[in-house]
């Protein structure tokens, strides 16, 4: 009766709600059935036409069109959708798509397979556009499911109800072509608690059509690694740090009457479904979500807007997003506010000199966001490479800083780089800003070995600095070895950790040196080549530092058995991060097609700054 009072007050016909006489969840038919009673119902209607099935508990982000995505369709291709996971123990809750990287075709889609049974990470919801020739093949599917009972009468419910097993067995039948789509994300609806929480959401960033709201401003800072030097960055040391494409932070702003901080419906939830899935949250995210950060940002702004003596007038609503893994030491948190503060910027029409900052002093005042604010155990490189982009070597020499307030930041080319990896833990369970221990306590105090050895890990900055400037790449390989060597000295295994020891002992059975990126949880990995066989490849214009795809499906699998994480690195090639700072009227869009930004906004829509 719902479904049929909401047909009559949005005019569509009562004739094309179907209903299946369910009353109670134990009595369903399952979706599969639901899908074979509409078009058996529907028959004479539907005869030669293409079909579209989407579950109802999904809900897209907003740059998803599905006219682009129907549009971009081969006449002869059905079509499914798909976004990368950021939680390994979500492969076995989800459809997994594996996809040929380039034609974009569906190789396998399984149902619920467990983490070790495939390398993809990529989730398909139930959203499929299914040509009319793949819809004979329904049938043929539930009788096959009748057969698994015996007495070849009755589907199990379970069987019924999935419809991802339903498109994998159309797949490896070879009854429908499937081409997959990407998406940035999705959410999933688990309860009406969260199913209310998305809807606030979205009320905030989208208007009554789901178009992201007018003059909005969007502001994207990507993640880091750490090449060499940390953790000496946070003891008046030296490093190399380099931001990547792989992840990405997201902060969106729009005028509105009130100031708004908007919650993010999966790293802010306030109501979860059981005890289990608030502790699974817990364990995954911590205790803290993004309202904090963008909160701290925002007074931290107002005050150097009232110190600046800048007027700022008219209120907005902010709203985040992040597909940086978190608690693994990839700059997460920084990447969050640093967006914010820009996008405040921005929104404003300000530039550095109106708040009596200079691009050098900068990263300290966002530093001074996380350590004085929120007291989050910190250091300046994050932030340098976050307002700089590209490649930079740092000097955090103490008596610069002292007297100028930051130190001697210099961009290098990273055209320069070998071909890196990154490999991250996925069973992480705390915060990575206390992986540092007592270390900066026992430097305070003088301890010889943190000083020394301080000193000399940030020594190794320089010494990359200058093999790369000489094109000597693999060179680095051993630097990294020892930058790691002297960390886990200083600190100790039980601060390092076993997992993290155990990684980059799996990196080097696998030929590559490797060092943590940051704090902790995901390391930089290099393959280690020879000198020798580095000039032989040069000749013949070869990457000696690349793996072929078959050695790095064959790596990453093996990771993946461990509860890791194993991926390409994409750095940016542009140095220069954009101007900070314009005037309010100026529209541009500034993005890249490498990998996690392959649906960006449109210019059309608002003001985007990629930051680099």
């Amino acid at each position: 009766p719902k479904f049929v009072k909401w047909a009559n007050a949005h005019s569509f016909p009562q004739e094309n709600v179907i209903d299946d006489k369910t009353r109670a969840n134990e009595d369903r038919l399952g979706a599969v059935r639901d899908l074979q009673l509409v078009l058996h119902t529907k028959k004479k209607e539907l005869a030669g036409r293409d079909v579209l099935v989407v579950a109802g508990d999904t809900l897209f982000l907003s740059d998803f069109s599905l006219k682009s995505f129907l549009g971009t369709l081969p006449t002869n291709a059905s079509g499914c959708v798909y976004y990368r996971l950021t939680d390994v123990k979500e492969v076995s809750k989800r459809g997994i798509v594996e996809i040929d990287d380039e034609s974009g075709t569906v190789h396998r889609l399984l149902e619920k397979p467990s983490a070790e049974e495939t390398t993809s990470r990529f989730a398909s919801p139930a959203f499929y556009a299914l040509r009319h020739t793949a819809l004979s093949g329904i049938d043929k599917f539930l009788e096959m499911g009748a057969q698994t009972r015996g007495d070849g009468k009755e589907v199990p419910v379970e069987f019924a109800d999935t419809p991802g097993a339903l498109i994998g067995w159309l797949v490896a039948q070879r009854k429908v072509i499937m081409r997959a789509a990407p998406l940035s994300g999705r959410f999933d609806i688990a309860d009406l608690g969260q199913w209310k929480e998305t809807l606030t959401h979205f009320s905030m960033v989208l208007d009554k059509h789901l178009n992201r709201l007018p003059q909005r401003i969007i502001s994207r800072v990507c993640a880091r690694i750490g090449l060499l030097g940390n953790p000496s960055d946070g003891f008046g040391g030296k490093t190399i740090s380099v931001s990547i494409h792989n992840f990405h932070a997201e902060v969106t702003l729009r005028p509105s009457r009130r100031l708004v901080i908007v919650a993010h419906p999966e790293f802010d939830p306030n109501s979860f479904s059981s005890l289990e899935h608030l502790a699974a949250h817990t364990d995954l995210n911590g205790y803290y979500g993004g309202l904090r950060l963008l909160k701290a940002t925002c007074r931290t702004f107002a005050k150097l807007c009232r110190d600046a003596n800048v007027d700022v007038t008219g209120n907005f609503t902010m709203s985040y997003s992040t597909t940086i893994p978190r608690m693994v030491g990839l700059a997460g948190s920084s990447a969050i506010i640093t967006a914010a503060f820009k996008g405040l910027m921005k929104f404003y029409g300000l530039k550095l000199a109106d708040l009596k900052l200079s691009k050098g002093i900068l990263p300290q005042k966002i530093l001074d966001i996380e350590t004085a604010e929120l007291g989050i155990s910190a250091g300046l490189q994050d932030r340098v490479i976050q307002v700089y982009g590209g490649m930079v070597h740092m000097d955090f020499d103490s008596k610069l800083i002292q007297s100028r307030g930051f130190g001697e930041y210099t961009s290098l080319d990273p055209s320069l780089l070998p071909t890196l990896y990154l490999a991250w833990n996925t069973e992480v369970g705390e915060e990575s800003g206390k992986v540092h221990s007592n270390a900066k306590a026992r430097w305070l105090k003088g301890e010889k070995m943190i000083v020394d050895g301080m000193m000399e890990v940030g020594s190794f900055a320089d010494d990359g600095k200058e093999v790369l400037e000489k094109g000597q790449p693999f060179k680095l390989a051993h630097l990294m070895e020892k930058n790691f060597a002297l960390r886990r000295k200083m600190y100790g295994d039980a601060v390092v950790g076993t997992r993290n020891i155990e990684l980059v002992k799996l990196a080097k059975e696998q030929g590559m040196a490797a060092k943590f990126s940051g704090s902790g949880g995901a390391v930089v990995c290099m393959r280690i080549v020879e000198e020798a066989s580095f000039n032989s490849a040069k000749k013949k214009g070869k990457d000696p530092f690349a793996f072929t795809q078959e050695e790095e499906e064959k790596i990453r699998l093996l990771f993946i058995s461990k509860g890791y994480e194993f991926s390409r690195l994409h750095p940016n090639l542009v140095a220069p991060a954009p101007a900070v700072g314009a005037q309010k009227s100026t529209s541009y869009f500034a993005s890249s097609s490498a990998e996690g930004l392959k649906t960006p906004p449109r210019a059309t829509e608002g003001i985007v700054l990629q930051i680099d």
